[in-house]
């Protein structure tokens, strides 16, 4: 445990089993229950969890609602400072985060360092930018009928309590992503990561803790997500939810949360269409990249590959070619491996590899992959797949690429724009005015052209459309979700 930063969060044993953070104490549960958190790598049990109870919770929550007030009143620049000390202290403890990171969620040497010192720099460019936000005055002879005399004085004030929900696959970024805006508009959160994930989330925790977020304003609660999920989105105290997970799962948040406010990031089933004049080289490798990055477990991932039959056969070639060099599936400590570790468990294994002998059955072909083994998908294309299958209707969280031909790039569009999903979409061609003309066709949230989907860079508007999301994220916007506008209108005397 480095300088025994983190020694009051579990009980030290091997492996230890942690404790949770009331707002103000790391405490084990009244419960008695603990579960535990396996490694997808090797299925060892990297430590156990506190499974809190609903009491707990609402003592969470009654904390949190009482210490907002005057967190909120703390002048911006010391909350700022707070969140300076906090990236510098993640910084600090890059290397033990990441080796963290691989053992919990299987992630490769690369990714998880590119996660924590992500992280990093979010915090601080989210630190920087909250200094620029600005409210205004308005005049109400601006308005037709209304004469000079009334002010309105706008500013951003708190929401009050967030609960802030992760996912297993960025459990540090996009933690860091919900708590950092929150607490500097001056909002308490209180935070529910991933069961696989969560360890990495307490580490998180005691770091804001010790950077000097006072006592009260963030806690942290473990659990599975029925036991304690459906009662955090409903509590009355909670005045606003941010989550990042499976659709299914934010539809259910919001039917919960009832007229909560909500910023969400859901599922994304994101295609990318080629056009002929696609640069290939630069094609196949954003494809490979965008497919198949952290065993295809992001949202962000390219579920499938839209083009005319004479493209995709030439690139498919190109695609099979070049994975021999650019995937390497394997432990993801070993520097060999390559883009595709485990997946999170041997159960979402299994499920995917369900998918893919569902997908075979209807018709589709295994171009190369398709075999599992404990924990471990081999990087999957499927061609031959048509619009009706299921596996286009459904995101796979895992490494499998669907490979589609259409007659035209309308068609391309149609199936597209056909999704509940509307997360990004990828064009390739050498024509960026075909490109951008082509993307404003498309009912998604981002367009990328020439690239592979991603959240990055953070200061960039990220949004879904239909079932992939609620609201806008990036570092401005997501400064301006955690906070609401608040008139105060100064009347001209009668």
């Amino acid at each position: 445990m480095p300088d025994d930063f983190f020694a009051d969060i579990s009980d030290g044993k091997t492996p230890p089993t942690y404790r949770f953070f009331n707002g103000k104490e790391w405490v084990v549960s009244t419960s008695g229950k603990i579960t535990a958190v396996h490694s997808p790598i090797d299925a060892s049990i990297v430590g156990h969890l506190q499974v809190v109870t609903t009491a707990e919770i609402d003592a969470v929550m009654e904390t949190a609602k009482a210490a907002q007030p005057a967190w909120e009143a703390i002048p911006l620049n010391q909350r700022v400072k707070i969140m300076h000390l906090a990236a510098d202290w993640t910084a600090h403890f890059a290397d033990y985060l990441i080796a963290l990171l691989m053992r919990e969620i299987g992630k490769t040497t690369d990714e998880a360092k590119g996660e924590i010192m992500r992280t990093v720099d979010l915090t601080d460019y989210f630190a920087d930018e909250a200094q620029s936000l600005r409210g205004e005055t308005l005049d109400s002879d601006n308005f037709p009928g209304f004469e000079k005399g009334r002010i309105a004085l706008v500013e951003r004030v708190a929401y009050g309590v967030v609960v802030a929900i992760s996912p297993f696959n960025y459990p540090v970024n996009l933690s860091a992503s919900k708590i950092v805006p929150a607490l500097l508009m001056g909002n308490s959160v209180v935070f529910k990561p991933p069961t696989q994930g969560a360890i990495s989330g307490l580490h998180l925790t005691k770091i804001f803790q010790k950077a000097g977020v006072p006592a009260g304003v963030l806690s942290c609660v473990t659990g599975g997500g029925g036991e304690i999920g459906d009662y955090l989105v409903s509590h009355p105290k909670a005045d606003l939810i941010t989550f990042t997970g499976s659709s299914d799962t934010g539809r259910a948040i919001a039917v919960a949360g009832g007229m909560k406010p909500l910023v969400f990031e859901c599922g994304g089933n994101n295609p990318a269409v080629v056009f002929p004049d696609a640069d290939m080289s630069l094609t196949v490798r954003e494809i490979i990249k965008g497919g198949f990055s952290y065993a295809g477990q992001r949202c962000t991932a390219i579920k499938y590959v839209l083009g005319t039959s004479g493209v995709l056969e030439s690139l498919l070639q190109e695609v099979l070619l070049q994975m021999k060099t650019l995937v390497h599936m394997g432990d993801p400590r070993s520097p060999e491996t390559k883009l595709v570790g485990p997946v999170i468990s041997e159960q979402a294994a299994l499920h995917i590899e369900e998918v893919i002998q569902e997908a075979v059955g209807d018709g589709a072909t295994i171009a190369t992959g398709g075999k599992r083994t404990a924990s471990y998908i081999e990087p999957t294309i499927l061609t031959n797949v048509k619009p009706t299958m299921k596996i286009v209707g459904t995101e796979v969280f895992g490494p499998v690429i669907s490979f589609m031909s259409v007659n035209s790039m309308d068609e391309a569009a149609t199936i597209i724009n056909g999704s509940h999903f509307g997360l990004q979409a990828s064009v390739f061609t050498k024509d960026e005015g075909t490109g951008i003309v082509f993307a404003r066709q498309l009912n998604v949230g981002t367009v990328q052209i020439n690239g592979s989907p991603q959240r990055g860079p953070d200061h960039f508007p990220f949004l879904g459309v239909k079932r992939s999301g609620l609201g806008v994220q990036g570092v401005r916007y997501s400064l301006e979700a955690m906070s609401r506008l608040k008139p105060i209108v100064l009347n001209k005397p009668a």
